[in-house]
């Protein structure tokens, strides 16, 4: 079934659909509507002249304008689908196509109007997944702050004494607290939003998503992700690095450096028609040769039990996706490269670098330095 027209009704913040297609920040829903390749919003009258002077669209509609024209006892009620419907009377058009989370309270209000509503899964506009030249640039500027971070936060740990097997910064005890709350609050002050920012030691650094929490460890490793938002262009950086203060065992030290092997093979690997199960798998088994298994060890799945990778632009996690899928990947993909392995007995390590698909292989993004040993 052909659908008339294109409908997002959705604040920018939640819908990174909508910020790409209109390249304007709204805290509060919006109506957007593409139809016959025009694009058409409709603001309130706060963000109008905003809007005329930020987006990147070829019309905006007033609200209240739209609102006078209905009937006057349905004009305090009025919501979203009866502006749509006036819309759609004044365009002929009968049918659209939405988001899969498009709000079901419009939909439903919507098709009791007459109109047809049919929904895409996965990305709405699926060209997001090729980035441009400038989408490029806009996450290497997040990258570089997200380098700033990082050394900051690394800064802080080689620069703190080990006292009773614990890391001691000023004569602090140096805790992930005190490191997330640096980074986040450096980041904000460059004019990014860092939420989720990850420090985690020891056991908790076994846990991939654990945000990490308490004192930090001597001879532990210290898995530091921070994956920053641009308040100016919506385009997120990501970067993992795993440091230890003191020495590590040896079994620690050999499963850092698998991993650091193991993410060059994965680099080596990227380009222009690769298969993603080809290159997550290639690590798997890099892994296993080496001696670290993935599975079922003592009851809880241990090993390299994630993904490799995931494309990255204006949502921290969107495709495509690299791990055991059927997924090709083509020139323009950004994307993570962030193999990683992890044992309740030993704790983890992850190294995550972003790299563009090119033809040819891949050009690395990131520049920070990787270091074990601080």
């Amino acid at each position: 079934m052909k659908h008339d027209a294109l409908l997002i009704i959705a604040s920018t913040e939640s819908s990174a659909d909508l910020l790409y297609r209109t390249r304007f920040f709204a805290p509060d829903p919006i109506i957007f509507i593409e139809h016959r390749d025009k694009k058409t919003i409709i603001l309130s009258d706060l963000e109008l002249d905003r809007g005329k002077e930020e987006s990147d669209v070829d019309e905006i509609l007033s609200l209240s304008e739209y609102r006078k024209k209905l009937p006057s006892r349905k004009r305090k009620q009025a919501g979203f689908t009866h502006i749509v419907d006036l819309v759609f009377k004044e365009r002929g058009i009968k049918s659209v196509l939405v988001p899969e989370d498009f709000p079901i309270k419009y939909a439903d209000k919507l098709r009791r109007l007459g109109y047809r509503i049919r929904y895409k899964e996965g990305l709405f506009f699926e060209e997001r997944m090729k980035k441009t030249p400038e989408e490029v640039r806009f996450i290497s500027d997040s990258l570089r702050r997200t380098e700033m971070a990082m050394d900051r936060a690394i800064q802080m740990i080689a620069s703190s004494k080990i006292r009773d097997g614990k890391l001691f910064l000023n004569g602090s005890l140096l805790t992930s607290e005190m490191i997330k709350g640096e980074v986040n609050s450096a980041l904000s002050r460059l004019g990014y939003t860092a939420s989720n920012t990850i420090v985690a030691c020891g056991i908790h650094s076994s846990m991939p998503h654990h945000r990490g929490e308490g004192p930090l460890f001597a001879g532990q490793p210290i898995v530091i992700d921070i994956f920053p938002r641009s308040q100016e262009s919506g385009y997120f950086g990501d970067m993992t690095r795993t440091v230890v203060k003191g020495k590590p065992s040896k079994e620690l030290e050999k499963m850092y450096q698998t991993v650091l092997k193991g993410q060059r093979l994965g680099l080596s690997l990227i380009r222009h028609g690769a298969k993603a199960k080809d290159i997550h798998g290639a690590i798997v088994e890099f892994f296993k040769k080496s001696g670290f298994k993935t599975g079922m060890i003592e009851g809880k799945q241990q090993g390299f039990i994630h993904s490799t990778g995931h494309g990255l632009g204006l949502e921290i996690h969107e495709p495509p996706r690299v791990g055991p899928t059927d997924t090709i990947l083509e020139e323009g993909n950004v994307i993570t490269v962030e193999p990683g392995l992890y044992y309740e007995k030993l704790g983890g390590v992850r190294i995550e670098d972003v790299v563009v698909v090119k033809k040819g292989g891949c050009v690395n993004l990131t520049r920070y330095p990787k270091r074990f040993r601080i």
